[in-house]
């Protein structure tokens, strides 16, 4: 009874609603963020004035205030701030749902290093690269992101990686285009395959080991280079090679890319050579059948 008569009165709480709170949005899910924060601003703005007429009113309450007077604070004003429209509420939903909100840092790591590692257009691979995410889900988020990258705060660091990424695959491809050329001028590579070293020769590696590397790299690609290593350690023909079985993947690597240098020289110089003769073959065919017609 005491502590009742000597608490001072209680007014109208001065709390502040608790707004509507924005979902955190990170910019690699590619939410319309400026159309969102509108409308939640928007519905803020109409919640605080809201509650502040509602304290308006309990203040006025308090005060004796007549009804004529509480029903002057309830008519509204044209400054007062509106709600949301029904339609704005249904733009908010479809709005938050157009985003990737099912995508987390990691998955979009994940996306950015096998999109590096296998080229944007092979969809398949990258999304083997996921454990959680079906190629459905990786296409789709892909075409999205292809489209609207650069909202992104650093995308020319990642595209740049990307592209980086795709041009070793490129350079991969024609490194093994260039080996199958070689090996297809003989008819057992593996014993006949010879190289015109110029003056690249070098003195450490054999014809029979330089033969090996490419024949191997044409069975196990470009950058298997512990898998070749692991290849010439188990090979019957150098069990007594040991300078050959102590190299290195870096150093097999090394001396491989020598061996693909000489072999795209040599693959251009018959191409060009084979375009001469068919350069030539048709001056020939041409001057005969202009004689032929001179004859006649």
């Amino acid at each position: 009874y005491y502590r009742e008569k000597l608490s001072p009165p209680r007014g109208p709480s001065s709390k502040m609603p608790r707004l509507p709170k924005m979902p955190a949005m990170s910019d690699f899910q590619f939410f319309n963020v400026k159309r969102l924060t509108e409308l939640y601003e928007k519905e803020g703005r109409y919640e605080t004035h809201r509650h502040l007429m509602a304290q308006k009113k309990a203040v006025a309450v308090q005060q004796g205030a007549s009804e004529e007077a509480l029903e002057a604070l309830a008519i509204p004003s044209p400054e007062d701030p509106p709600p949301l429209t029904p339609e704005e509420l249904e733009e908010r939903e479809a709005l938050l749902e157009e985003g990737f909100s099912g995508w987390n840092k990691r998955d979009f790591n994940t996306f950015i290093r096998a999109n590096e590692r296998h080229g944007r257009e092979n969809l398949a691979a990258i999304a083997a690269e996921f454990e959680t995410k079906d190629e459905a889900d990786v296409r789709s988020y892909a075409e999205t992101f292809w489209k609207r990258y650069t909202e992104i705060g650093d995308h020319e660091r990642l595209i740049g990686n990307i592209t980086r990424g795709e041009q070793r695959i490129h350079r991969q491809a024609e490194v093994m285009n260039s080996i199958k050329d070689k090996m297809e001028r003989y008819r057992n590579p593996w014993r006949e395959m010879r190289f015109n070293y110029g003056t690249a020769r070098g003195k450490a590696y054999t014809e029979e080991e330089d033969r090996f590397i490419i024949c191997m790299v044409h069975k196990l690609g470009y950058g298997a280079w512990d898998e070749l290593k692991g290849e010439i350690r188990k090979s019957w023909m150098f069990r007594f090679d040991w300078f050959f079985k102590s190299r290195t993947p870096q150093e097999l690597q090394r001396r491989c890319d020598t061996l693909i240098r000489l072999i795209e020289r040599e693959n251009e110089e018959l191409m060009a050579q084979e375009a001469q003769a068919a350069k030539k073959s048709r001056k020939t065919n041409s001057g005969s059948r202009r004689t032929s017609s001179g004859r006649r």
